[in-house]
């Protein structure tokens, strides 16, 4: 099987790098390493001995032993059930053009539903509502980019579903439907007919990210991957300091859903993300 994780050692250093804003020539200088063969390692074209990745985790603030098994690809979460909780289903689309993660969310109870991001499937994801009788209440975007929102429209208009975004991403969303984006504040808690979703504020990857708590799950969008983050575009301190106090203070037991590979969990990441030791 295929490794599966979104990013890998390559992604991770890169990320942090650019996140300290220090350039390829300052971290191949402080590590050792040319800049040539550390643009080969961000390309994936090389992967170093666990001495050389020791040198890395120290100028990038990383977890050595942490990075190295990601490196070497032994290291991956624990398959998800796929659920949220004792009567909401968590029924997976992904849209391979993207790598992209769509969840809906299903209280088995009443056949309502809310989708948490719709970055592609439209047509899929409409004819499962449809063939099984759903009632979609919501579609909830957990960021704004292209990837995670692009088939909203045709899933709005035939559902009637309301759509939720933070304002701060307002822009980005601006164009998927034609009317009717309500704004989340980004510390509230809604409740859609038995499926209760608790809002996040965790910026960092945009400036409206947030992370949707739904009893033993969380939907981290582009935030927090299985052993790794999103890329920042903002404060990277701040985005660090938000997942730790947002995402990981959450239960260990806690399902992560990520926008981007496989899903993991509170412990796994305490555990084995690079980024969080």
């Amino acid at each position: 099987m295929a490794y599966a994780l979104e990013d890998e050692f390559g992604d991770i250093i890169g990320k942090a790098r650019r996140g300290l804003g220090l350039s390829v020539n300052d971290v191949a200088g402080r590590v050792g390493v040319s800049a040539a063969d550390l643009e080969k390692m961000e390309s994936y074209e090389i992967v170093p001995e666990q001495t050389v990745i020791d040198r890395f985790a120290a100028v990038l603030g990383l977890q050595s032993e942490r990075l190295g098994a990601i490196a070497r690809e032994e290291w991956e979460p624990a398959p998800s059930e796929f659920l949220a909780g004792q009567d909401v289903a968590i029924k997976h689309f992904l849209v391979e053009a993207y790598n992209a993660n769509v969840y809906l969310l299903v209280n088995r109870k009443t056949q309502t539903a809310v989708l948490i991001d719709a970055g592609g499937m439209g047509v899929e994801v409409a004819q499962h509502i449809r063939d099984n009788g759903i009632n979609l209440l919501a579609v909830l975007f957990t960021h704004g980019h292209g990837d995670h929102t692009e088939a909203v429209g045709p899933i709005h208009r035939q559902t009637g579903a309301a759509v939720f975004a933070h304002p701060a991403d307002a822009r980005l969303v601006g164009g998927t439907i034609s009317s009717g984006l309500q704004a989340l504040q980004g510390s509230e808690t809604l409740d859609f007919h038995g499926i209760p979703v608790q809002v996040r504020s965790t910026p960092g990857h945009t400036a409206g990210s947030v992370t949707y708590v739904v009893e033993s799950a969380a939907f981290t969008g582009d935030t927090l991957f299985a052993g790794s983050m999103g890329r920042c575009s903002l404060d990277y301190a701040g985005m660090l300091q938000s997942i730790h106090e947002n995402i990981l203070a959450l239960p260990a037991g806690t399902g992560l859903y990520p926008g981007h590979g496989p899903a993991s969990s509170v412990q796994e990441e305490r555990d084995h993300n690079p980024f969080l030791g």
